[in-house]
Formats: C-alpha cells, structure tokens, sequence
C-alpha cells in the first residue's frame, strides 16, 4: 500500500518541477519578491523541494519523511501567502473589526468542515502515515478555499479594484485547492479504491496553479510592482465609511 502510494506522482512530479523553474525565474524577472516576498519564497523553495522528491521518489522510506517535512514546509508558506495577498488587497478595511470577522470565520468555518468530516467519515487507508498526511492535506487546503472564497466574495461590495498580480495569485491557490477538496470526498467514503483518481486530481490541480500563475505573470501587472493595495488605503477608508453610514452602521465597534 505505502509502495504504491508513493510511486502515484512520479508522472507528474517532472513537470511540476519544470514549470516551478520556470515560474520562479518569471516571478524573479518581475520582482515580485518586492510585492509578494512570501508566495515568492513559496515558489522557489519548491524547486529544490520537487527536485528531492524526484531523486527519492524509489527510495520509499526517505521519500515518505521527505514528502511530510517538505508537504508541511509548503503547507505553512501557501496560507501565509494567501494570507498576505489578501490583506495586500483588502488593507484598506482592515480597520473593519466585521470584515476581519469574516475572515477568521471562514477559516474557523474550513477547519470545522474538516474535522466534522475526519471524525464523521475519516479518510480509509492501511498506512496510518498516510491517512495523517491525507488529514493535513485536506486540512490546509479547506482553509485555502475558504480564503479563496471569501475574498471572491468580499470583491465588488469593498470597491476592490482588479490587479493582475494578486488576482492571479489568488485564483492559482483556488485552483490548487478546489480540486483535491473535491476528491477528498469519494476518497473519504470508498477509501484505497480510489487513491489514484485522488492522487491525480492533487497534481493536477496542482499543475493547473502552476499554469495560470505563468499565464499570470507573463504579463506585467496592471500597476507598478510595489508594496500597496490597489486602490489607496485612505480612499477606500472612505469610500466603505460611507457606505456603512448612508446604511446606519459605523466601521467601529460599539461599547
């Protein structure tokens, strides 16, 4: 079982490893280590990674600690990148106590969803490594769709404006993130059967974030790379406030 398991990405894993040289040469062209240091740092230390796990991937016993050190190593990059993308977008109402509401609650609300499904259905595999890895996996990119989600919902009533950079960056980790949520499903309910359908849609979701953030990057942004949200914090300070008193509210919470 753990043999097999194991030997599941090595078709793939070449051409993540490609297209993660390639990526991490554009961003660097692009500067984007000035916008976004984290997601840089996100994809570059997946080179060195994905080329370890191509070197090991036959050596079952490295690979298997290799993959859950690196897989938790990438796990805390991708959400502190989401992370800070988002704020990049949304910093000029973070001053909204509601708004940051919202997003602690749809990460509470992912990691609800998960553990309600880990305890009610958990995940059937032979190997308790690997139904841990699974765990985690689903764990992280739960929360990732829940950000993803929130901030595709929260777009037109906070005026944010569209940005290239961190727009794509956005839609490659909900592309990476959606499809493996899917598959946890049947995986969770059939178990070993349907390893390699759950395995496939990983990688393939995987490699589909890796082509839309080359599609993405290709290009220059829409703005001049630096370190701002899209529209001016004190703007949209305003443009919220306003809208919230024309409705009642304040952007304040009340003592």
């Amino acid at each position: 079982m753990l043999n097999r398991f194991l030997t599941l990405p090595v078709a793939t894993l070449p051409i993540a490893f490609c297209l993660e040289i390639w990526l991490a040469v554009l961003l660097y062209r692009r500067r984007v280590y000035k916008l976004a240091p984290v997601f840089f740092s996100y994809i570059v230390i997946s080179n060195p990674i994905s080329l370890a796990r191509l070197l090991t991937i036959k050596h079952y016993n490295i690979y298997f600690f290799l993959y859950w050190v690196s897989e938790l190593l990438l796990i805390l990059l991708s959400l502190s990148a989401l992370n800070q993308v988002f704020w990049l977008s949304y910093e000029g109402v973070h001053f909204l106590w509601w708004f940051r509401w919202l997003y602690y609650g749809a990460i509470l609300l992912a990691l609800g969803i998960t553990i309600r499904m880990a305890v009610v259905s958990p995940p059937v595999a032979a190997h308790p490594g690997i139904s841990f890895i699974v765990d985690a996996e689903i764990t992280a990119n739960m929360v990732r769709t829940g950000i993803v989600g929130l901030f595709a919902l929260m777009v037109n009533p906070m005026a944010v404006r569209f940005r290239r950079y961190p727009f794509g960056i956005i839609l490659g980790f909900g592309a990476s993130s959606i499809g493996p949520c899917i598959a946890y499903f049947p995986f969770s309910a059939v178990g070993i059967k349907v390893e390699k359908f759950t395995a496939l849609v990983s990688s393939v979701s995987y490699i589909v974030a890796l082509v839309l953030w080359l599609w993405v990057f290709s290009r220059p942004d829409t703005k001049p790379v630096k370190m701002e949200p899209p529209i001016p914090p004190g703007d949209m300070r305003s443009t919220v406030q306003g809208y919230l008193e024309a409705l009642g509210f304040s952007g304040k919470r009340t003592r």
